[in-house]
């Protein structure tokens, strides 16, 4: 994940990309998930946080966020 994203744009980004589409084309991330909480899990200066993940479906992929990345895995 590049250092100025949060994690939700990552998501949405990268399912998009996986899927040929624009990020609007899609479902909103907020059905399945609260992006608030998703990306105050991933801010930078949250103490003591090490090998962190989130796994959730999204849009036909299971989602996997970590520090540096986001891994789509088709459902």
């Amino acid at each position: 994940m590049e250092d100025d994203t949060s994690a939700t744009v990552a998501v949405v980004r990268a399912v998009a990309e996986a899927e040929g589409a624009s990020p609007g084309d899609l479902s909103l991330l907020s059905d399945v998930i609260d992006p608030e909480a998703l990306d105050e899990l991933f801010e930078d200066d949250r103490p003591g946080r090490s090998g962190v993940f989130f796994s959730f479906d999204y849009c036909g992929y299971a989602v996997t966020v970590t520090d540096d990345a986001v891994t789509l895995d088709p459902r």
